[in-house]
């Protein structure tokens, strides 16, 4: 209560200030002086939907006493637990002004500092840009106006080939044949040259079993690759670029591997030309980093599993990256994105998008994106679930493999929550947890029938 009622002095201080300055040059100038909005947020809702490959989508709904909603975006792996984290930080942010953003966001960062981690990032993330969304439906401004304007008419995407988002429509079995026949990846290439896509990303070989299963996670923690797959790797490359041509930039993606798989990885990828190398060693440890740049000539780009400023300070601080990803789903929104794009700019880094989320996400990160002046490119979801456009009050409009924004205010679309409860979240059957985790609800079950059954009836053992 101390600390809210100095802030109150503060902001009486602040008013009469600038109630005094902007009577001055009102009388000296005839000019308008605005009066301070008094729009006050009333409530913040937490909403879950199926969503697609990467996880169960997350959004944050905040409303104004006044009626106005703004929708921000979170989401993440684990996303009932971050839309649970959503809710434990309305009492932080109700009954203040959603104009107050900064305030805000140190106000639950503070709160959950002890705590701090991915999901409470997430959870700020989204409703951070919600906040964002309001103030540029009450100013009657598209976001990016108010974050520095536009650098960009467009912004320029990336997409998945040999893998990755075409699994969105696919099942487990041709997902497997679509990241490793070449036929099938030599159609994908024609077919997104064809539409105007100038950027894809591969993975590597080998990495779904038939279960559909990530086969680097049977390698957790010595997080190893083979010769013979990374031999299949680099013909899969070869291939790519000999169907693409030098026209389309080739990148790859391999989520951290341990330093001797990454390097001997990296050094069989050297004669192709990647636009880079992403996340060659998990983004947490900067001597492995610094071992793999030693010996491996392809630009690093890390990462977006970092959060905030201050992680992203010692990335660009160490020199080991060629290039800044981030994630502004993950980051902490809109600001903490702009301030490590600042940070990228000032040591002469572009910036790309990590954008595996939602198509709102794409369009909050596309305002980002255009907005600054550093950035080169966005990860796009090609295809997305077959419902995606559903969940928009319009869909995004993509032309020549770029995302054009519609210039209305806020984001310039808002969620329709009703195709979002027409997909709901249930446990243990969204797509992300039938196909990584390969424990779904109906398998959990089964499991502790069975320990009931050897057991002799009664309740299941702990943790069954």
């Amino acid at each position: 209560m101390a600390a809210r009622a100095q802030l109150e002095k503060f902001r009486l201080t602040d008013e009469k200030r600038a109630a005094t300055i902007g009577g001055h040059l009102a009388r000296k100038h005839q000019v308008t002086v605005l009066e301070r909005p008094s729009m006050r947020i009333r409530s913040v809702t937490p909403l879950l939907a199926e969503g697609s490959i990467v996880g169960s989508w997350v959004f944050a709904r905040v409303e104004t006493e006044d009626g106005v909603v703004g929708y921000g975006e979170g989401t993440r792996h684990a996303g009932p637990v971050i839309a649970e984290a959503i809710k434990w930080l309305e009492p932080v942010i109700a009954g203040e002004s959603p104009y107050d953003i900064e305030m805000l966001y140190n106000a639950m960062h503070d709160k959950v500092d002890y705590v701090w981690g991915a999901v409470f990032s997430c959870a700020m993330s989204a409703i951070e840009s919600a906040l964002w969304d309001i103030v540029g439906k009450d100013t009657g401004r598209p976001v990016h106006d108010l974050i520095g304007g536009r650098t960009w008419e467009s912004c320029r995407l990336y997409t998945h080939i040999g893998g990755g988002s075409q699994i969105n429509r696919l099942s487990v079995e041709e997902g497997i044949r679509a990241s490793e026949d070449f036929d099938a990846i030599g159609r994908r290439a024609e077919d997104l040259k064809r539409r105007g896509f100038t950027a894809v990303k591969t993975f590597t070989s080998d990495r779904y079993d038939r279960s559909g299963r990530a086969k680097l996670i049977d390698f957790k923690p010595n997080l190893e690759i083979s010769l013979a797959s990374i031999k299949k790797t680099a013909k899969k490359v070869e291939f790519l670029r000999r169907v693409l041509g030098d026209e389309v930039e080739i990148a790859i993606d391999v989520h951290g591997l341990n330093v001797a798989s990454a390097v001997r990885l990296g050094q069989a990828l050297e004669p192709y030309g990647l636009m880079w190398y992403e996340e060659p060693v998990p983004p947490f440890n900067y001597a492995a980093l610094k071992q793999v740049r030693e010996q491996v000539r392809i630009p690093i780009c890390m990462s977006e599993r970092l959060h905030e400023t201050a992680d992203y300070s010692g990335l660009i601080q160490s020199g080991l990256a060629d290039l800044v990803m981030i994630d502004p789903q993950w980051c902490g929104g809109v600001m903490q994105s702009k301030r490590i794009a600042a940070m990228a700019q000032a040591n002469h880094m572009s910036l790309t998008i990590h954008n595996c989320n939602s198509p709102l996400a794409s369009v909050i990160n596309a305002h980002i994106a255009m907005s600054t002046p550093n950035f080169t490119m966005m990860e796009f979801m090609d295809p997305d679930v077959a419902w995606c456009d559903e969940v928009l009050s319009e869909p995004l409009a993509i032309k020549d493999g770029q995302l054009v924004l519609n210039g209305k205010p806020g984001w310039g679309i808002d969620l329709n929550e009703r195709a979002l409860a027409r997909h709901p979240y249930v446990r243990g059957k969204a797509q992300y947890e039938v196909r990584w985790s390969g424990v779904t609800q109906d398998r959990l079950e089964k499991r502790r029938s069975a320990s009931t059954k050897r057991r002799g009836g009664g309740e299941p053992a702990r943790g069954a």
